[in-house]
């Protein structure tokens, strides 16, 4: 026969464990982790404002695009405003950063392209920026003529590739 006082110490020892072991998992309940992607009130706001979602992230919708003339890169005061509003609204739900991207047409040279979508890019920032973003010097790109949206023979399509896209990531 075994005696009891042979096992008196391992009781409290397994319950120890047991504790410990229950502690570690109620504790690690208790630790949430971060949705993938845009919370829905975000997603609400994305898609209100012309944002799709793409491989690359959510991006403002073509239609939508910021366009610009020929050799310009400033906007009218009222596109200005509405890029303002529009930072404040992604504040709004907590998206406090993006990457704005500038891009041209293919007239002019692809070094003054690259200066030019990049002063568009800073343009649309500082909307952006005073609607309460944080942007950092590194998400604000100048593309130039990289990537094309329109074909660069017809007006139409040149237009089209005179523009800012705004990118928000997960």
């Amino acid at each position: 026969m075994v005696s009891a006082h042979r096992f008196s110490g391992l009781v409290p020892a397994r319950l120890a464990r047991l504790w410990s072991l229950f502690a570690i998992l109620a504790l690690s309940a208790c630790a949430s982790i971060p949705p993938a992607g845009p919370s829905a009130a975000q997603r609400n706001v994305l898609t209100a404002n012309g944002f799709v979602e793409t491989a690359r992230g959510w991006e403002l919708a073509l239609a939508d695009r910021l366009l610009f003339a020929s050799d310009e890169s400033k906007l009218q005061p009222d596109q200005l405003e509405k890029i303002a509003g529009l930072g404040k609204a992604l504040r709004d739900v907590e998206i406090t950063s993006a990457r704005v991207e500038g891009h041209t047409d293919k007239t002019g040279s692809s070094a003054h392209n690259k200066q030019l979508s990049r002063a568009r890019a800073l343009t649309v920032a500082s909307a952006l920026r005073q609607g309460g973003m944080v942007l950092a010097a590194e998400h604000i790109q100048g593309r130039g003529e990289e990537f094309p949206v329109g074909d660069n023979r017809t007006a139409e399509g040149r237009a089209d590739n005179r523009r800012v896209v705004i990118l928000v990531m997960p």
